[in-house]
């Protein structure tokens, strides 16, 4: 299963390789294998791993993939604008834990805007700001994330931190519990906004001309209005990606 703090940060993560060929100008396909591994925040559910398959096709100046779909709409020197549409899976689609009986989430479409503003000797500020479009919660995120470059001997390393901001409906479809879902010992909540922190590194080794070798490992660190949820076991969501993609 695919949770959902892991899984946002995942496709985040994975934007930055899986695009960087559209900036090098390559385009083709792009297949792989990618393996996860992450805590479980939510009570009741223990850490986990899967297997995802990755499909990408890269074309001049647009991506379409398992990871979701990128356009780019202006691209300059010093920054570029994207539009982009990404699901949203959450480990509360079917959770098996007692704890959680009662309470299901479905998969969700975001749509939004991301723009990446280059500041210089390999650091860059990206702002992506989603909207929820299939009905089930009509919530908003905004993420603001700071990256550095660096390189680890013939290693190409990323490191960054941002934050998330999460609208008082999407907060709600993460984090609380509904009135339909209270029990006797689940009361209802709604946790509010959220704003939840995050640090991270990244790295991408090329194997061969088409072939490279990526990985991840991320920290989220929620606050209390999440944590106070009776379905909250954690203060914080590790998560760590590692997988293999063939391009052509």
């Amino acid at each position: 299963m695919i949770r959902s703090l892991p899984l946002s940060a995942l496709l985040l993560m994975l934007a930055a390789p899986l695009s960087a060929q559209a900036q090098e100008g390559q385009t083709g396909f792009s297949f792989g294998t990618l393996a996860t591994a992450d805590s479980a925040p939510y009570i009741g559910q223990d850490s986990e791993g899967s297997i995802v398959p990755l499909i990408r096709y890269q074309g001049n100046g647009f991506s379409i993939g398992t990871d979701g779909a990128f356009v780019t709409l202006l691209d300059r020197p010093t920054g570029r604008l994207e539009a982009l549409a990404t699901p949203r899976f959450s480990a509360l689609d079917g959770a098996d834990a007692p704890e959680l009986a009662g309470i299901d989430r479905d998969i969700t479409l975001d749509l939004g805007l991301r723009y990446t503003m280059q500041l210089g000797n390999g650091a860059d500020l990206r702002a992506t700001l989603l909207q929820e479009v299939t009905g089930e919660h009509d919530g908003q995120e905004l993420d603001l994330r700071i990256s550095q470059d660096t390189q680890a001997g013939r290693v190409p390393l990323t490191f960054f931190a941002g934050a998330a901001w999460r609208s008082a409906d999407l907060s709600a479809y993460l984090y609380g519990v509904r009135p339909s879902e209270a029990t006797g010992t689940r009361p209802a909540y709604a946790p509010g906004a959220t704003l939840t922190p995050y640090i991270g590194a990244g790295a991408r080794v090329p194997l061969g001309q088409s072939l490279s070798l990526f990985g991840a490992v991320r920290a989220d660190y929620l606050s209390d209005a999440i944590t106070d949820s009776p379905i909250i076991a954690d203060r914080s969501a590790v998560s760590a990606t590692m997988g293999l993609q063939f391009s052509f």
